[in-house]
């Protein structure tokens, strides 16, 4: 064994008992000189790991790790009120821009929605306009003539009766929401679409069409339909 095969053996063992070790450290006196300090500094080393832990050092150790986990928790806890409360603001404002939106917005968005229905031009029977009103709570006086689509449609949050009524200029969409009663009769263009709202009963009449030249005939047949 060299001196270099020697140093290289001292580190990774410097307890080795191996005949050629043993041997070179004693024929050399360098590699002696190193091994002593080796010796020297692995007893050092010993006596610092000898040192006698604090009684308390397992109780601190615990009290340690549960004042981490109680923070972790407290945080996670924070975080997810944070999270819900934003979840509750955004919620709230989602409705409340739906609630704010006009009935005659909600209305010309449905209808583009339903747009096939527009279509539809034979007539039903009087007995399934009936039954869709009554899915609604409601009782015609009686039924006007030429409908020929009737849904029981949600509209946004709203409860609605959605009817086609097709005239000789276009189709006139009739719809009655049975849940809101607007605050008074007007008239409005949007997108296209001539409309008008009328409060009626408990609710509101809505009519849609690309002109308003039915409109007076069809609100008048449905304020007597719906009178009281």
């Amino acid at each position: 064994m060299n001196c270099l095969e020697f140093r290289r053996q001292l580190g990774v063992d410097p307890l080795s008992t191996t005949i050629a070790f043993v041997q070179h450290r004693q024929d050399c006196p360098r590699c002696a000189e190193a091994a002593a300090r080796t010796a020297h500094f692995e007893a050092a080393l010993r006596r610092a790991l000898r040192v006698e832990p604090s009684p308390q050092l397992a109780e601190s150790i615990l009290l340690v790790q549960a004042t981490q986990q109680n923070r972790r928790q407290a945080y996670l806890r924070r975080g997810g009120l944070l999270a819900l409360a934003a979840t509750l603001v955004l919620a709230v404002g989602v409705g409340m821009r739906v609630e704010a939106r006009p009935l005659a917005a909600q209305a010309v968005d449905h209808l583009r929605e339903e747009a096939q229905v527009l279509t539809s031009t034979q007539p039903l029977s009087a007995e399934s306009v009936r039954a869709a009103f009554a899915q609604r709570g409601l009782a015609l006086r009686h039924v006007p003539d030429g409908i020929a689509f009737v849904g029981c449609c949600p509209m946004g949050k709203h409860l609605t009766v959605h009817m086609v009524m097709p005239q000789g200029d276009g189709p006139v969409t009739v719809i009655y929401v049975v849940d809101k009663k607007a605050g008074q009769r007007e008239d409005f263009q949007r997108d296209g679409w001539r409309g008008r709202s009328v409060p009626l009963g408990r609710g509101t009449l809505i009519l849609l069409a690309r002109d308003t030249d039915q409109f007076d005939r069809v609100e008048s047949i449905w304020r007597e339909a719906l009178r009281g």
